[in-house]
């Protein structure tokens, strides 16, 4: 666990990992727990406020690029996204076929877009409120269909697939 509050040496720990060149920021995306302890499988909007995770679960990218490229302009805006979308669909490219398409934007391309407001991009999820929503994404297009649109979450669109690599036989 790193203090990177309160610990310069785990601070440069941090910048190193994120920052390495052609490194990838990617969540693992851990399940939403309840206070029984079980895990929490519905699809309300916003989620329970018991619900519970690692607050990257909810901020991941957003806080990536309000600290270490807004804030400390330690990369620049399009490394930054290339480092939260290109790359983690590069990695996956030669397991899981379906992701060849991912990561960027270009003709036949199987992009998902956002659209946000870089002044305000921010994540808001801490460990006392881990399920807090990110803000500042004006719009969202996921496999051709608005999920956010002016800012605000339609709830009903449910227009993305999950991506699986083929099973080996």
């Amino acid at each position: 666990m790193l203090d990177t509050d309160n610990n310069a040496r785990h601070r440069e720990l941090l910048d190193m990992a994120v920052l390495y060149p052609d490194g990838a920021i990617a969540s693992d995306a851990m399940p939403w727990s309840m206070p029984d302890g079980s895990t929490y499988t519905g699809d309300a909007w916003p989620l329970p406020a018991e619900a519970t995770s690692h607050p990257r679960s909810a901020g991941c990218f957003t806080r990536f690029i309000r600290h270490w490229v807004r804030e400390r302009q330690a990369i620049s805006l399009a490394e930054g996204i290339r480092k939260c979308s290109l790359i983690p669909a590069q990695i996956l490219e030669a397991s899981t076929p379906a992701m060849l398409g991912k990561g960027r934007l270009a003709v036949g391309a199987d992009a998902d877009i956002v659209a946000f407001d870089y002044e305000t991009l921010t994540d808001r999820a801490e460990f006392t409120a881990m399920n807090r929503p990110s803000e500042g994404v004006r719009h969202l297009i996921v496999s051709g269909t608005p999920v956010i649109a002016e800012g605000v979450m339609d709830v009903d669109a449910r227009p993305g697939k999950a991506v699986r690599r083929p099973s080996i036989a």
